[in-house]
């Protein structure tokens, strides 16, 4: 059984290296997040799992983090001005956050937030089936299963991503993003 729950932020971003120079400066995109979750065993209440459940267990504090924020690749030159570019709503990634490549990452967060969160609605084997990074609503890319054997992009590298204070302090269950950071911990990802 697949279910599908739905996320939105109002992000900016930058994209190094892009064939349009629009994308070289910092610019903004109403995103959508879609998350789709598998599994073959429902839980006592016959569901992959209850979709409030799948927002409390760290899934909603992770997509929110991403809302009315700057996201931006490390190895970018203006890394460094960010503090002074948006102090509270910032995030550091070790990638250039194209739609590629927040599909892969959030597909490997959402992951590893199922694999280590609590099972607040009884989920049995649930894996993330596939994540879909709307970037505008004609262009969205999309991760999946299957693309983890093939996969050349670059690594997601969770422990090396910066998240700012501001963000943090917002995030519900306090204790999503250890628990993530522990279980990627060494993965290749």
């Amino acid at each position: 059984m697949l279910i599908r729950k739905l996320f939105k932020a109002e992000m900016a971003h930058t994209t190094m290296g892009a064939y349009t120079k629009r994308c070289h400066h910092m610019h903004g995109h109403s995103y959508k997040f879609e998350l789709f979750l598998r599994s073959d065993s429902p839980n006592a209440a016959h569901m992959v799992s209850d979709f409030k459940a799948v927002k409390d267990m760290g899934i909603n504090d992770f997509f929110d983090s991403f809302d009315h924020a700057v996201t931006m690749w490390s190895k970018d030159p203006r890394a460094s001005l960010i503090q002074q570019i948006n102090p509270d709503r910032h995030i550091l990634v070790p990638f250039n956050p194209t739609a590629e490549m927040l599909s892969k990452a959030f597909f490997t967060v959402a992951q590893a937030i199922f694999d280590s969160g609590p099972k607040l609605s009884g989920e049995i084997g649930v894996k993330v089936a596939q994540m879909i990074v709307h970037e505008t609503d004609t262009g969205y890319a999309v991760y999946s299963e299957a693309d983890r054997a093939a996969d050349r992009f670059p690594e997601v590298r969770f422990s090396d991503w910066v998240i700012s204070a501001g963000i943090k302090a917002e995030w519900k269950d306090k204790d999503w993003f250890g628990r993530v950071a522990t279980a990627l911990s060494g993965a290749k990802n």
